[in-house]
């Protein structure tokens, strides 16, 4: 396990015991992207300080959630963890992943992205136990970490740029498992989700991606992905907000065979025209 991995999962266990021990682990400078919940932008310490609050049990104890992943490539580290959450459609809940990316610098946290959108934050935790049926593997064997974060981004400029469904299974595998609450199932979902989200479809591709990642971090098999893209504020005009759209992938044999997504269905994000 790289320092900076392990320095990130020892901060989420130090926090659970003591909330101020983020004084340890983050940087006094802290930069901090993306917003909080409604109304705040909060620093990372009291962002978890609140977290923890709300996943204090009865004897006010929090627990200790076991991420879905956690990888790491050179300074960065990101964390993915699964928060099931209220369905706004229907009395159960849906499939949430919660992610969160970190720089590491001289041994303190110093830089933090979220997947949290302001408009709909997460509403609780999982039931104990519950999260610990999420968490993954990452496949043991080499993998060429720059050409499948290249198939990632080929994938978006091919696909959703060119407004192509016949381009997807260039990219899936027959068996991908999807995990979106928001989204179809399998290679076969994808293909009709860009079909009835582009209608007017292919175009031509762009030369480069039309939304260049904010974030991209590669370990294993797995790819994390997070893309900017302002949300409107609903009450200030033409005022937005930043929210990181973030999605991880596991590669397989030069193909996409897995995919996680951060995207809320209680606020599904704006993407602009």
């Amino acid at each position: 396990m790289s320092h900076a991995k392990k320095l990130v999962l020892d901060f989420f266990e130090a926090t659970v015991v003591d909330v101020d021990a983020t004084d340890d682990f983050v940087a006094t400078e802290l930069v901090q992207h993306g917003s909080g919940p409604p109304g705040t932008t909060l620093a990372l310490p009291e962002f978890i300080r609140r977290g923890h609050e709300q996943a204090a049990s009865g004897a006010g104890q929090a627990e200790l959630l076991e991420p879905v992943f956690a990888i790491a490539e050179n300074d960065l580290v990101t964390t993915c963890y699964y928060l099931p959450q209220p369905d706004p459609r229907n009395s159960g809940s849906y499939d949430y992943y919660s992610f969160d990316t970190y720089r590491v610098r001289d041994g303190r946290i110093a830089e933090h992205w979220p997947s949290v959108n302001k408009a709909a934050p997460p509403l609780r935790i999982p039931d104990p136990g519950v999260a610990r049926s999420a968490v993954t593997t990452l496949s043991p064997e080499p993998h060429d970490l720059a050409a499948g974060k290249r198939l990632v981004l080929e994938f978006y400029r091919r696909v959703f740029d060119a407004r192509d469904p016949d381009a997807v299974t260039e990219f899936l595998t027959e068996d991908y498992r999807q995990h979106a609450s928001h989204a179809l199932p399998g290679r076969e979902g994808v293909v009709r989700f860009v079909r009835d989200t582009f209608p007017d479809g292919p175009i031509p591709a762009p030369d480069e991606v039309s939304v260049p990642p904010s974030v991209v971090v590669a370990e294993a098999d797995l790819v994390v992905v997070a893309g900017l893209f302002p949300q409107p504020e609903p009450s200030h005009g033409g005022a937005t907000y930043p929210y990181y759209v973030y999605d991880a992938y596991r590669v397989r044999d030069s193909m996409l065979a897995e995919h996680w997504s951060g995207v809320n269905i209680a606020a599904p994000p704006v993407h602009g025209p």
